[in-house]
């Protein structure tokens, strides 16, 4: 009782984890969805930012190459002002196109102005001079970046929104272009980081979070600037909650879920202990018979023992549900020994009759290890006027966890005539070394490994090594499981002797087991026939 309590109150924290945990999930996603929503975004506009400084680039190199063809000797005459004119109009990205000496905008397409520049804010790699934050006389509160050609004295001005308002960035945002060479600013919208560096490196392309926001980085391959983009942590939290809104009503459903299942299995433990306690005494197990067949000659030389429980009410429960739970209870030996009870009442007559035939009875690794189990099966035996080799037992590789006291009864089994077979090889706690230590008479293989004959799974081979296996010990082979001819040709041309399945049976009562058995007999032929 003291071990179900710790079960009951195991499952009732499973429980409360199985609320909290996609609750929580659910809120760790929108955080980690929003970050990288947030990463994209970012990317997304700096790449849009590099893509229009490209054109403003292109289209000064042009500017460039074109004025530098003009050998007059006073830039601001007539035909070069012309000139200046007819390229800023195919120009569409550029604001103005003049010319630049001794730090001031000489002559521009507007004419004569003579407005000073001041000291260039630097150079850039390629050489050209870059005044940034420029205010041009006739555009009052305008901020422009001046690019010009030292050779030629030669400048175009383009006003910061040509590249970044294209983006259609947030004002509350931090982005822009950086000359990288120098590690300045050309156009921006608040400052960039120093300590972006640490994260960018050579990199060409990245994003990362650094606590404070989401910053993406894209470099020219072309010109030695970058983009930049800045989103701070405010917006992504605003962003996490209208993921969060999305996520949190299918984490509260997944937990209801969760829940409900748990509160099944908390019920399930507590009860169905006390229900096989009413089913033992109401009798509600029964028994059914599946014929193992020389897989030779087709024939049916023994059948399996299946237990089934139908409750009172007429349901079913497998036995995949509550032989664990009898395990965990003690309760299995009470339940072996009503299948000992029930093989003696319905099969004793048939193996009287029928000393050729046996029947395999599963037992547990409990039963195995009670050294009362010689005794018990001596006693079924005797009351039922048959020889001990017509029960034939079936342990569940659970046996290998006990291997010394396992090993003591599996002998004693053999030394009173039982045959004892290894079952569901393959799948539990088996291993090669177990079975050179164990003195087994056959070996069952699992109806898993069976399934993947002719079938191109990854566990599809593992049959041939198990038959192999099983040959290498001298041990006898009993496949579960088979549903097609497919797998019975497989099985029997690769040497295995005994196999059972809906192929050849479905489980049944004794009495058509009876009944198959007196109808698959060869007549008698007559007498000089």
């Amino acid at each position: 009782m003291p071990s179900m309590r710790r079960r009951v109150v195991i499952l009732y924290c499973i429980g409360l984890a199985a609320i909290m945990v996609p609750i929580l999930a659910a809120i760790l996603l929108a955080a980690y969805m929003s970050v990288d929503r947030q990463r994209d975004r970012a990317s997304a506009m700096a790449a849009e930012i590099l893509h229009r400084s490209h054109k403003v680039s292109d289209q000064l190199a042009h500017v460039f190459a074109e004025l530098s063809t003009r050998q007059t000797p006073e830039p601001c005459a007539e035909p070069n002002l012309n000139l200046m004119r007819k390229l800023v109009i195919q120009s569409n990205l550029l604001l103005d196109v003049g010319y630049v000496a001794d730090e001031q905008l000489v002559c521009s397409s507007f004419g004569s102005i003579g407005y000073r520049l001041g000291p260039k804010s630097y150079v850039s790699a390629a050489g050209y001079n870059i005044w940034t934050q420029f205010e041009h006389p006739l555009l009052p509160g305008s901020r422009l970046v001046v690019t010009g050609d030292a050779k030629t004295g030669f400048a175009a001005l383009v006003h910061e929104r040509t590249v970044l308002d294209g983006a259609a960035l947030d004002k509350k945002l931090t982005y822009g272009v950086l000359g990288v060479g120098r590690r300045k600013e050309i156009f921006h919208n608040g400052l960039f980081d120093p300590l972006w560096f640490d994260k960018i490196g050579d990199k060409y392309e990245t994003s990362f979070f650094d606590g404070a926001g989401v910053v993406a980085w894209k470099r020219s391959d072309r010109y030695d600037y970058a983009a930049y983009v800045a989103i701070p942590r405010s917006e992504i939290e605003h962003d996490g909650w209208r993921v969060l809104l999305v996520l949190l009503p299918i984490g509260i459903g997944a937990a209801g879920v969760l829940a409900f299942v748990v509160a099944q299995l908390v019920r399930i433990n507590g009860a169905l202990p006390a229900a096989l306690r009413v089913a033992l005494k109401r009798g509600e197990f029964f028994l059914v018979y599946q014929p193992i067949v020389d897989l030779r000659t087709k024939e049916w030389v023994g059948a399996e023992a299946l237990l089934r429980w139908r409750k009172s009410t007429g349901e079913f429960v497998s036995p995949d549900v509550f032989i664990p739970v009898a395990e965990r209870n003690r309760l299995i030996e009470r339940i072996t020994q009503r299948v000992l009870e029930l093989v003696a009442s319905d099969a004793a007559d048939l193996l009287r009759k029928r000393p050729d035939f046996h029947v395999a009875v599963n037992l547990s690794a409990q039963d195995i290890c009670n050294p009362d189990i010689c005794a018990r099966l001596r006693a079924i035996t005797t009351a039922m006027g048959i020889n001990n080799q017509c029960i034939h037992i079936e342990a569940t590789e659970r046996v290998f966890l006990h291997a010394e006291q396992a090993r003591k009864s599996v002998e004693a089994l053999r030394a009173q005539g039982h045959l004892v077979a290894i079952d569901d090889f393959g799948t539990g706690y088996s291993s090669l070394s177990y079975l050179t230590e164990f003195t087994m008479d056959s070996l069952k293989i699992d109806k898993c490994f069976v399934g993947t004959i002719g079938q191109h799974a990854v566990t599809s081979h593992v049959i041939g090594h198990i038959i192999e296996m099983a040959k290498s010990l001298e041990l006898k082979m009993i496949a579960e499981g088979i549903e097609t001819e497919e797998q019975a040709e497989y099985l029997r041309t690769h040497g295995v002797q005994f196999g059972q399945g809906w192929l050849f049976s479905k489980p049944m009562p004794m009495h058509e087991l009876v009944e198959q058995l007196a109808s698959r007999r060869a007549p008698e032929r007559p007498v000089g026939s």
